[in-house]
């Protein structure tokens, strides 16, 4: 049985996810509350059912966590069009020849993996492995598919485009050659703060990057700033309205970041996704669709 100490790799795993895991293995059914598996309400749970597991289970626990490690990725946001059903991609062939990816003489002990995950309704995750023996060849690509706002995201890295142009794209959409990278712009970002019909934002930031520019503001000694909280738009309101305190350098320049709980964006870089519950990928759908 699993002797687990240090149970990090579980803070990457959705709660759905390693239920949908630990019902299958244990031919049980486990409740979990949709807030991660390490959340105080789920911890004494989660823990039991690791010191359950044998080694083989444990690893593959630990490749699923690996796997879905995003928290350091940036990824790149891509528009595609006429989309196929999403059952046309579980048609794609679950091993592939790589040779086309490399210049080189001679066979190619190697192999591509292919693997769809769908985890809910409006998204999908996407992996494609480049197995080998040789770590020449290894490679990890990995893809988000929203097909409701016609976008997949991508880790940026060597070949990742080369392998959505060959290995996804003709299973997701009728015309593989019209897709377009999505470039994060200040503009949208200020999108994220459009009043809904309940005179509340659209998303509830908790942190916001100003770019100062001297020319622009007049502001000497700063290049940027960046507030924090729970609802950091709704806190500078409150702040002006009841202390009487304008908080004039949210205007002093282009709002260049901005995040909540469940993801961020940023000029220049991209998405970055900060969890994978069912809310927070909701939530990702919504961003995905309005800016």
């Amino acid at each position: 049985m699993g002797t687990e100490t240090d149970f990090s790799y579980l803070s990457y795993i959705p709660t759905y996810i390693f239920k949908q895991l630990i019902d299958k293995w244990n031919k049980t059914s486990i409740e979990l509350k949709p807030n991660g598996l390490l959340s105080k309400e789920n911890r004494e749970t989660t823990i039991k059912h690791i010191q359950k597991l044998s080694t083989p289970r444990l690893k593959q626990l630990k490749k699923v966590s690996e796997t879905l490690n995003f928290s350091d990725i940036w990824w790149q946001v891509y528009q595609i069009s006429k989309i196929k059903p999403v059952s046309e991609l579980q048609k794609k062939k679950k091993t592939f020849k790589i040779e086309k990816y490399f210049q080189e003489e001679g066979e190619i002990k190697a192999k591509g993996l292919f693997s769809v995950r769908e985890l809910n309704e409006y998204v999908s995750f996407i992996a494609v492995e480049f197995s080998s023996r040789s770590t020449v060849y290894k490679r990890l690509f990995r893809f988000f598919y929203l097909p409701s706002v016609k976008t997949i995201l991508l880790e940026p890295k060597d070949f990742a485009e080369e392998v959505l142009k060959s290995e996804i794209l003709p299973f997701i959409t009728k015309d593989p050659d019209k897709f377009e990278k999505k470039t994060i712009r200040a503009r949208s970002i200020r999108v994220l703060t459009k009043k809904t019909d309940e005179a509340k934002t659209a998303f509830n930031l908790t942190h916001l990057n100003i770019r100062i520019s001297l020319e622009t503001s007049g502001i000497e000694g700063l290049s940027q700033i960046i507030i924090q909280g729970d609802d950091v738009i709704r806190g500078a309101e409150t702040l002006e309205q009841r202390h009487e305190v304008s908080l004039g350098f949210m205007n002093s320049g282009p709002w260049v970041g901005a995040g909540t709980k469940d993801f961020a964006l940023e000029v220049g870089k991209g998405l970055q996704i900060h969890q994978l519950e069912n809310e927070s990928l909701k939530s990702l759908v919504s961003v995905l669709g309005i800016i």
